[in-house]
């Protein structure tokens, strides 16, 4: 049985076509208005007539231009309907990453990480500056920026340690403070 319904395609088309087809009557209904007008009036040649013409091609102009402007907004409609319609398909297609599940850890060691790039950045500048000084550098400032970044590097690989494969560092393998985090003073 052939009684299903048409596809939207179809469906679309048919609308559109029964529209064109009832524009198109009143249009033509209006044109045959206006010359019935227009040759009454220069037959009898009476101002009423002539008021008639006027009317009926005021009313044409009129829906030609609420054709016009209403055709005009239907195809940007339509267009920004596709649009929100492509953007959804993106939000919801599975290669899109539509969902995304942020790992609080992971984010947490990335900003500690970042904090710790951060550290580095300052000590390297402050070595650059007191060994800049020449005769005059504060050995005792360089040692302590060396110090801080001992410490920054042994803290930063420990938060990555499980991730690259490496087992925090045990008692009396280094001496980097039996594996635990290490704390000092921030040279800045």
């Amino acid at each position: 049985m052939s009684n299903s319904l048409p596809s939207p395609q179809r469906a679309h088309e048919a609308l559109r076509n029964a529209g064109r087809r009832g524009t198109s009557i009143v249009f033509a209904v209006m044109i045959t208005v206006l010359l019935v007008a227009l040759i009454f009036a220069a037959n009898e040649n009476q101002i009423i007539g002539w008021i008639l013409v006027v009317i009926a091609g005021g009313w044409l102009l009129l829906a030609t231009i609420v054709v016009l402007a209403f055709s005009r907004s239907a195809k940007k409609f339509g267009q920004a309907v596709d649009s929100a319609r492509a953007d959804v398909a993106a939000i919801r297609s599975p290669s899109s990453g539509g969902t995304t599940v942020i790992d609080e850890d992971t984010h947490t060691r990335h900003l500690k990480l970042d904090h710790s790039f951060k550290i580095v950045q300052v000590q390297t500048r402050v070595i650059q500056q007191e060994l800049g000084k020449g005769a005059e550098t504060d050995t005792e400032m360089v040692d302590r920026a060396l110090e801080t970044l001992e410490i920054t590097a042994h803290n930063g690989r420990d938060m990555l340690a499980e991730h690259v494969g490496r087992r925090k560092r045990k008692p009396g393998n280094d001496d980097d403070a039996d594996g635990e985090t290490i704390e000092g003073d921030v040279v800045r």
